[in-house]
């Protein structure tokens, strides 16, 4: 390391400063507020001193952004010749800003390739074969609950339905928020078949129909809620109108702060199968289009920088609520991240899980594939049409050839 620094110092005093300008998309409705930064000030202020230790020519500058006009900000400052040099994101985030010409690709070697799991840069990468942003973070699905209204938390779908009558439980209608109980129900096989196939099995249909009748079932009970998106769960659990929801680790800290103790946090309920592998949502960092030829430089060295091995072990340590993409990393650290071992089972060169996986990319990466099955699953929770007519109207979406 300190051959390292010693090195890169000796090269960039003769180098201009460059000011890296980052933007960061959070899960936030409304206007970004003092206490969203105050959340990222730690992390990032340890990111940034870092980096800055082996660069000090980079000057890091971070912007938080609401995913409500997201697109069209990174668009508008664009086309003006502002665009951030680096974006962080979400893989479907940047999969549009992409198909919007709104980033660059990134070229990664293959050795830079070998410690990532192919599933993951799966999920960035387009379906012209370019690689749009590259993974750093993973966040772990999980279900949050108040201890005091819930002492114990179902850890099966039909431990969830007996006990509603006596706690109210929050989803979110979005497919990304939904989508594990898609693979409670097992029903990935089915959506990979009719990708791959002009023509569907009678037991595919079925896994479909019998995942789209929960939902329906659930929606029926009294004191099962569907909401429009994570934040809306979110507020509902700390006003104490649910007693549990789906989170994601990314948002422990802040519902830390407002719940302290009474904050329970437990994998997410087993579903027929009785297969339990964790869902997760990648964070990656993509490529602004209007960096200078040094702007660029800086901004591929702190790319680089935040994913090798020990640098992500360390910042999944310091956070807790992050899993790296690193596979070396991940190891180390599966432990002490909430959900992390489970996801650790993601990485492992199994065909079942890695199957699922990229299941997901294909319909996540498509945004007419993700859009049918959403439309299917609105139309049946809100019992516009059956389950059984959701499940074609999907698995005829995904046979549609793209």
């Amino acid at each position: 390391m300190a051959g390292l620094l010693s090195g890169c110092s000796a090269i960039d005093a003769l180098q201009p400063p460059a000011v890296v300008d980052i933007v960061r998309t959070i899960d936030n409705k409304a206007n970004i507020t003092t206490q969203d930064y105050d959340q990222l000030e730690d992390i990032s202020a340890l990111v940034f001193q870092q980096i800055r230790d082996i660069d000090p020519q980079i000057h890091p500058q971070l912007q938080l952004s609401s995913r409500t006009r997201f697109i069209d900000e990174i668009r508008e400052r664009t086309e003006s010749g502002f665009g951030p040099d680096l974006i962080i994101t979400d893989s479907e985030t940047a999969l549009t800003l992409y198909r919007s010409r709104l980033i660059d690709p990134i070229q990664l070697s293959e050795q830079d390739r070998q410690d990532t799991p192919q599933s993951l840069l799966d999920l960035v990468t387009a379906k012209d074969g370019a690689l749009v942003a590259r993974p750093v973070n993973q966040f772990v699905q999980l279900a949050c609950f108040n201890k005091e209204r819930l002492p114990t938390a179902p850890r099966s779908l039909e431990e969830l339905k007996q006990s509603s009558s006596d706690a109210t439980f929050g989803m979110a209608v979005q497919l990304k928020d939904l989508f594990w109980s898609a693979e409670a129900f097992d029903a990935s096989p089915a959506l990979k078949a009719a990708m791959d196939s002009p023509s569907t099995v009678q037991a595919h249909r079925e896994k479909v129909t019998a995942w789209l009748r929960w939902l329906v079932d659930s929606s029926y009970q009294q004191n099962i809620r569907f909401l429009n998106n994570q934040g809306n769960l979110r507020d509902g659990l700390i006003r104490g109108e649910l007693d549990w929801i789906t989170c994601w680790s990314n948002n422990l800290r802040g519902l830390k702060q407002k719940l302290g103790d009474r904050l329970g946090v437990t994998a997410l309920p087993k579903g027929p199968n009785q297969n339990r592998t964790a869902t997760t949502r990648l964070e990656v960092w993509a490529l602004g289009r209007n960096s200078s030829p040094l702007q660029r430089r800086k901004a591929l060295l702190m790319l680089d920088f935040v994913t090798k091995p020990w640098a992500q072990k360390t910042y999944s340590l310091a956070t807790n609520n992050a899993m790296p993409v690193s596979q070396k990393a991940a190891t180390v650290v599966a432990s002490k991240i909430p959900g992390g071992n489970e996801a650790l089972r993601n990485y492992i060169s199994a065909e079942r899980p890695l199957s699922k996986m990229r299941v997901k990319a294909r319909i996540f990466r498509d945004p007419v594939r993700y859009d049918t099955i959403s439309d299917a699953l609105l139309d049946t929770i809100y019992d516009i049409q059956t389950p059984e007519q959701g499940a074609e109207q999907i698995l005829q979406g995904l046979r549609e050839k793209r």
